[in-house]
């Protein structure tokens, strides 16, 4: 592996998308530079942030203090393992807004959990997360999609969903292997705020597995899922995994 490395290659690497081979290249590399090791941390530090707030949403100026303390800890280890030194401010570059937990819409299901980047989360603009192939998490993420947009049309709301499967949970946009591809096919024509989005690094994995991936019409691929959450809640989307 030569050359620069493109952010969606590191979101790949942290995100276990990656080939092993392209995995050692890259561990190669992150050894002796260091610039590049200080970038893996803030993907992995960004990635663990998502994971604890959602996980254990902070409901206190202290309980966010400490859920960001954690995080830090945890970057600050990877970074230690990596051999490099490395300062923790890096974990949070580029995001200039603390984290907190978007209020939860009306009647939210249980183990769902709101997260988002910005001071006041646009609660009209969400993001599903799914990453597995249980048809429970799959059919979930319809469930709350379809809420979320009926919720919004009787209220006379611009409500902006997008549904993001990467790992196991592409099989839920893959034509052919889709147990619900017919009802995202009538999702679609009812709602054209709704998109769905494949993980690129996931495709490929598959791929070079040997098996034949194609999506369901309306989906569109991202470079990686963890790029994809990761902007959208700069741009203040309100994510969810499922």
């Amino acid at each position: 592996m030569n050359g620069p490395v493109s952010d969606e290659t590191l979101h790949a690497f942290v995100d276990g998308e990656l080939d092993l081979a392209e995995r050692e290249a890259l561990l190669v590399r992150i050894q002796s530079e260091p610039e590049l090791a200080r970038r893996v941390c803030a993907v992995r530090g960004m990635r663990d942030m998502i994971k604890l707030a959602y996980a254990a949403p902070p409901t206190t100026g202290a309980a966010r203090a400490r859920t960001h303390g954690l995080v830090m800890q945890r970057c600050a280890l990877g970074c230690l393992v990596l051999g490099v030194g490395l300062f923790l401010g890096w974990m949070l570059r580029g995001v200039d807004r603390e984290v907190n937990v978007a209020s939860a819409p009306a009647k939210q299901p249980v183990g769902l959990s709101h997260v988002s980047l910005a001071v006041r989360p646009d609660p009209n603009r969400v993001i599903l997360h799914v990453d597995s192939a249980a048809p429970e998490q799959m059919l979930t993420a319809l469930n709350e999609a379809e809420r979320l947009l009926d919720a919004a049309e009787r209220a006379g709301r611009v409500m902006q969903v997008e549904v993001v499967a990467n790992s196991h949970g592409l099989a839920l946009l893959r034509a052919g292997m889709s147990p619900y591809a017919e009802r995202i096919a009538r999702m679609q024509k009812r709602h054209a705020n709704l998109h769905w989005v494949a993980c690129s690094q996931s495709i490929a994995r598959f791929r070079g597995e040997g098996q034949t991936v194609e999506l369901l019409p309306s989906v569109r691929q991202a470079p990686s899922a963890i790029g994809e959450i990761v902007t959208r809640l700069q741009q203040g989307w309100t994510y969810v995994r499922v």
